[in-house]
């Protein structure tokens, strides 16, 4: 039987508060700071995180998943003067997962957001009940993004290789400025095997600094953009596309990309979905391109009427949800049948 697909994503709005008052009480005062258009971002990451976990655990050439959260804050945000919290990605990704991942790595540069993460994660893995997903291993580390993920993805080759199990992972990237840089994605891609959700700062950290301090922003994409065109009118389109074909070029050609306005008209940043190719499809590119549609039709500029949907108001929800979901429903409840395995190998491992 389908699945409601306006259901799912009132689902993945409710998700949001949710005992977020409970998490933040356990260190009062440690809190990142939430944006409505923050909103948005964590919608679309709640249901690439549920998606993801559902699809691949049906498939048995993925007996280890892993999480990676490159920019995993404190656990909590609040929002302006109102003292009002919101889970931050770490907690959704263990709540939203399906089933448990191997492994969870949670990297945190700012070290009182460390800790304060670590004892949520202790809190929410300690609960009698099963809300939050343990995974066999998690681990908060509290350095550069752009240092621990080259030390994470060998670890995980290491497990890998003594535990002869096929590997995928799921990587969020919440940049806020030009934070992982593009050795870090290299790190990632090709291989080991898995899916990328990234944060690209389009109009802030890019637009605002490409023509100024081009050398800073051609690390972050891999590219010397002085032998670059880039275009004065349609820069920040431009930009998106030249990050999205450096994506590709590291095997992550399929993509969803999802662009989040602060106000209407207003070019704030894009969410980037990617992952491999793969003969039948990954089985959740659709589900994601329908959440890419209900939160392109919503402005973060405007608080009112995002705070309504984050109150779960469903006459609300209702105008902002695409017309046409014929399909998604189905999608959702499909258990995959891909004939590529696309499992990473253990000959493959260099």
């Amino acid at each position: 039987m389908g699945v409601d697909v306006r259901d799912y994503i009132q689902s993945r709005i409710e998700g949001l508060t949710e005992d977020s008052q409970e998490f933040y009480s356990q260190v009062p005062g440690q809190a990142n700071d939430f944006d409505t258009w923050s909103a948005l971002k964590l919608i679309l990451h709640s249901a690439t995180v549920n998606m993801y976990t559902t699809v691949l655990a049906q498939n048995d050439y993925y007996d280890d998943l892993y999480y990676i959260d490159a920019l995993a804050g404190s656990g909590v945000s609040q929002y302006n003067d109102e003292n009002r919290c919101f889970l931050g990605s770490p907690l959704i990704a263990a709540k939203d997962a399906t089933v448990p991942f191997k492994k969870m790595y949670f990297v945190e540069k700012d070290p009182d957001h460390a800790e304060a993460l670590e004892r949520r994660l202790e809190y929410a893995f300690n609960q009698k009940s099963d809300k939050y997903a343990e995974p066999e291993q998690w681990e908060v580390i509290p350095r550069d993004a752009n240092k621990a993920i080259p030390d994470i993805i060998s670890g995980m080759w290491r497990s890998f290789r003594n535990n002869d199990n096929g590997l995928n992972y799921l990587c969020f990237i919440d940049n806020q400025g030009m934070n992982v840089k593009w050795p870090a994605i290299e790190e990632l891609t090709p291989k080991p095997y898995g899916d990328l959700l990234i944060n690209l700062p389009t109009s802030q950290a890019i637009g605002r600094n490409v023509g100024t301090y081009p050398e800073t922003v051609g690390e972050f994409y891999g590219r010397d953009l002085s032998t670059v065109d880039i275009p004065d009118t349609g820069m920040r389109e431009f930009m998106r596309d030249l990050y999205l074909e450096q994506l590709e070029d590291r095997n992550r050609p399929v993509q969803v990309n999802t662009r989040v306005e602060a106000d209407v008209g207003s070019y704030y940043y894009d969410m980037i979905y990617a992952t491999r190719d793969i003969k039948a499809g990954n089985g959740y590119e659709e589900t994601i391109k329908y959440v890419r549609d209900f939160i392109e039709q919503v402005h973060s500029g405007d608080v009112d009427r995002i705070l309504d949907v984050l109150d779960g108001s469903q006459s609300s929800l209702s105008s902002y949800l695409p017309d046409d979901d014929e399909g998604i429903s189905e999608e959702l409840a499909e258990e995959s049948s891909d004939e590529d395995s696309g499992q990473t190998a253990l000959g493959e491992f260099q």
